[in-house]
Formats: structure tokens, sequence, C-alpha cells
């Protein structure tokens, strides 16, 4: 008898945590390295650019129940969460929030008419003084099937939604499918827009090699850019499908090429042979490299 009340109370113990800490929840601390971190119930991922803050900044995110939103006649809540922050004035970047959604969402925050854009979708942040939503700048990713809305934010303590504003004239979120650069989760920019051709992704050979720390030369007898970083060398010819890397020929899936004037060269390629990984998001049409294996 004794033993049955002694596993009963542990039970009972045991349900109690599960109930006050969410399984689905997580916690983690924001420092040096980047990291991508996901809440799949809500929808939600967070993704943390490298070198963030100086001091380790403890967070912990938790999906949101409808019945703890605040209902708000101007918004539609897809989702939401609950973020607990602390050290927040110690960040020096700001971490990207993003939200998915599918059709069906859409159908739902629209009242039934998908012939309205879907740029009024937008993450906010909750105002406990104001008793409404804050909206920040944000971005919307649609392909048809499911969406996926971005905004840049030194995440505090409190509630973030994905909303759907129903305010007359309400400015639209931006919605850009351009192909975007990120390294260690920070975008970089390039003066000409990277493009896909037959499935690679193709960028200036200088802006790329730059940014991961490589020196570059142009022969120009040779049509050739060689791509230098340590003890590593990278020669390719414009038109080519060959290359060489610390001496060794090596066949190339698409051929550097010239494009109003600048060279462009497939994304991978050099970006693997520089011993950089490579990731591509589709959802947001963003190709990830990191540094850190």
């Amino acid at each position: 008898m004794k033993h049955l009340k002694l596993c009963f109370i542990a039970s009972a113990l045991l349900i109690s945590m599960l109930i006050s800490v969410p399984a689905w929840a997580f916690t983690t601390e924001l420092w040096k390295f980047p990291e991508t971190l996901s809440l799949e119930e809500a929808g939600f991922k967070m993704e943390v650019p490298y070198d963030i803050s100086y001091k380790r900044i403890e967070v912990k995110v938790e999906p949101l129940a409808y019945e703890e939103i605040t209902p708000v006649n101007d918004y539609f809540v897809v989702s939401a969460v609950e973020s607990m922050v602390g050290n927040t004035g110690t960040m020096s970047k700001p971490v990207r929030l993003l939200f998915s959604f599918t059709h069906l969402d859409y159908y739902r925050a629209s009242r039934l008419n998908m012939n309205l854009p879907v740029g009024s979708f937008r993450i906010g942040y909750w105002d406990n003084l104001e008793k409404n939503w804050v909206e920040l700048p944000s971005r919307v990713y649609w392909n048809g099937s499911t969406g996926v809305v971005e905004a840049e934010e030194y995440i505090k303590s409190g509630q973030y939604a994905l909303l759907w504003s129903y305010k007359p004239g309400a400015t639209l979120s931006e919605s850009n499918n351009k192909i975007r650069i990120m390294l260690n989760l920070i975008t970089i920019k390039t003066d000409v827009d990277p493009y896909i051709k037959e499935g690679r992704t193709m960028v200036p050979v200088r802006f790329v090699a730059e940014n991961l720390g490589a020196r570059v030369e142009w022969v120009e007898a040779y049509q050739r850019v060689e791509i230098f970083k340590g003890v590593d060398s990278i020669n390719l010819w414009v038109g080519n499908q060959k290359a060489e890397v610390n001496g060794k020929s090596v066949p190339l899936d698409m051929a550097p090429e010239i494009v109003n004037g600048r060279t462009f060269v497939p994304l991978r390629f050099i970006a693997e042979s520089l011993g950089v990984k490579v990731y591509w998001d589709e959802s947001i049409k963003t190709v990830k490299l990191s540094t850190f294996l």
C-alpha cells in the first residue's frame, strides 16, 4: 500500500511538471554561435545570427493557446508564442522570427476571400499597455500552397504572433522572392542579384569569395578567375566546365559566365571548395552558408 501511494505521488508530480513546462517549448542560450530553433506546434522558428551578444542570453519560448490571446477586432491571430528573455540589452543584432502558414490559414484569415493580398499577413508584438498588437516590419514568402512570414527583432519577453490585418488601408507586408544569401545566419548583400540557372545558384565571384575571407584575381588574357585562401587555390575559366582546386582538375555542374560585365560562378562549388557548408532554404528563397561544421 505504501509503495502504491509513493507511485501515485511520483506520477502526480511528473504530470504536474509536464503541464507546467510544455514538452514543445524550447529553452536556450543565445551567444556566439548561429542556430535555428523550432516550435513545430506553433509553426514558429527563431534564427539566431553569429555573435549576437558578448553575454549569454537565456531565452525560453512556448506556444500560446487561443484562450490566452486577447481578441482584437483589427487582427486575426493565426498562431502565437510567448517568450521569456534575460539580458536583452546586450544584443548586438536582432534575431529573425519566422511563422509558417498554409492555404487553410490564408483561407480562414481572409474570411474565405483568397483574392485578398497575402501581404495582409505580418508579425506583431503584444503591447500590454495599449492592449493591442504592434506590427513589426515583415516579409512574406508564398508559393501558392504554403508560406512564411519573417521579421527581425531584438527579442524581448512577451507575446509574438502571426497576424492578418483587417485595418482599412493597412500597409501590405513586403513580398519578395529574390534569392538571398546568409553567412552564419547574417544576410550579406550583393550589388547585383544572384540568380538560378539550371538549378544552380550563380553569384558574382568577388562578392562570395571576399565574404568567405578569400582573395580574388582576374586574368584577362585567359578569362580566368583565381581564388586564394590560406594554402588553398581555385582556378576557374569563363565558359569552361572544368576547374582546378589545389592543382587538381575538378568538373563543374555549371561553367562561370559573364553577365553585364560581372563574372558569375556556381555558389555551392566555391563555398564547399573553401570548406564552407551550403544549405538551400526553399521556403524563404535563401542560400545559407555556415563556417560552423
